[in-house]
C-alpha cells in the first residue's frame, strides 16, 4: 500500500492544465466568428502547428480525419515487413512516431515548456588521449582503438548566429513571435500582428455593416481545444467558426461591441 508521501509526490508530478485565452469576435447575423484577439502564446501555438510532422498529426488526430492517400501511406507503414526495413523498430517509431519539435506540442500533448536549455552538444573521447580523434555521442562507448570506454565530455559550441537567434528565442519567453504584442487571428487561422489593422478597416474588409450584432467573448484553449483547431485545420477553412461556435449554445456570458463606447454585458 503507498504511503501518503508517495501519493503526495505522484499527484506533483502531474502537470498542470495548460490553458490560454482567445478573445472571439462573433458576428451573429451571419453566424460566424470574424477574428480573434490573442497573445504571444496562442500565436506561437497556431504558427508551430505549421511545421508538425504528417506522423505526429496522424497520431493525434487519427486516419479517419485525414485523406485517403495519407491515412493509406500511415497505414502501410504500420504493417510494412519487418524483414524489409534496415531498422525496424527504429524507422517504424520515427515514422510513426516523429519529435514534433514544435511549440505547438506544448498545448497539444500538455507538456510545460522546459526551463532548461542545452547550451552544447556534448560528445565523449577516449580517456587514453592516444591522437586517434573519435568521439561518441554516447558516454562508455569503447574506443574503436584500444576499447577504453570513451567519457570525457567534450562541448560542441554552437556557432554565432545560432547562439544569436537562441539567445532572442529565450529573452522572448521562447515560441516564434515576440511578446508585448497583441495578435489578431482570422478564421481560417491567418496570424497577424494586432496593429496592422484597425478594427474599423478590418470590419469593412470582411463587409460587416451592422455593428450591433457583433458580440465578444473571452474562451479558454486548453488540450482539448488544441487538438480540436488541428483537426478542423485540416478540414476547413472557418476553424475558429467550427470549433467555438458551437460552444455557445449553451448560454455562456458574452459582451455586446459597442465600438467607440462601452461595452454592455448580455447572454448568448
Amino acid at each position: 500500500m503507498a504511503s501518503v508521501a508517495q501519493k503526495e509526490e505522484e499527484e506533483e508530478e502531474v502537470p498542470p492544465t495548460i490553458k490560454l485565452e482567445l478573445k472571439l469576435l462573433v458576428d451573429q447575423t451571419s453566424n460566424r466568428v470574424l477574428f480573434a484577439e490573442a497573445g504571444k502564446d496562442v500565436a506561437d501555438f497556431l504558427l508551430g502547428l505549421a511545421c508538425l510532422p504528417l506522423g505526429y498529426v496522424t497520431r493525434l488526430v487519427g486516419k479517419q480525419l485525414l485523406s485517403n492517400s495519407i491515412a493509406s501511406l500511415y497505414s502501410s507503414v504500420e504493417s510494412f515487413p519487418d524483414a524489409y526495413l534496415v531498422a525496424p523498430a527504429i524507422d517504424r517509431a520515427a515514422l510513426l512516431n516523429p519529435n514534433a519539435s514544435s511549440y505547438s506540442h506544448v498545448l497539444l500533448e500538455n507538456k510545460p515548456k522546459s526551463s532548461v536549455r542545452k547550451k552544447f552538444k556534448i560528445y565523449y573521447e577516449c580517456r587514453n588521449n592516444n591522437g586517434y580523434m573519435f568521439l561518441s555521442e554516447v558516454a562508455g562507448r569503447p574506443c574503436p582503438h584500444c576499447l577504453v570506454a570513451m567519457s570525457n565530455k567534450m562541448n560542441l559550441l554552437k556557432d554565432r548566429e545560432e547562439e544569436s537567434v537562441e539567445r532572442a528565442r529565450e529573452e522572448a519567453g521562447g515560441g516564434y513571435v515576440k511578446g508585448m504584442v497583441r495578435y489578431l487571428v482570422m478564421d481560417d487561422l491567418a496570424v497577424v500582428p494586432i496593429s496592422i489593422f484597425s478594427a474599423i478597416d478590418l470590419l469593412n474588409k470582411l463587409q460587416v455593416t451592422d455593428t450591433s450584432s457583433l458580440y465578444e467573448s473571452v474562451v479558454e484553449v486548453g488540450m482539448e481545444e488544441g487538438l480540436e483547431i488541428l483537426k478542423a485545420s485540416l478540414q476547413s477553412k472557418t476553424v475558429l467558426t467550427d470549433v467555438f461556435l458551437p460552444k455557445f449554445e449553451g448560454g455562456i456570458s458574452i459582451e455586446l461591441v459597442e465600438l467607440g463606447g462601452d461595452a454592455s454585458t448580455t447572454n448568448g
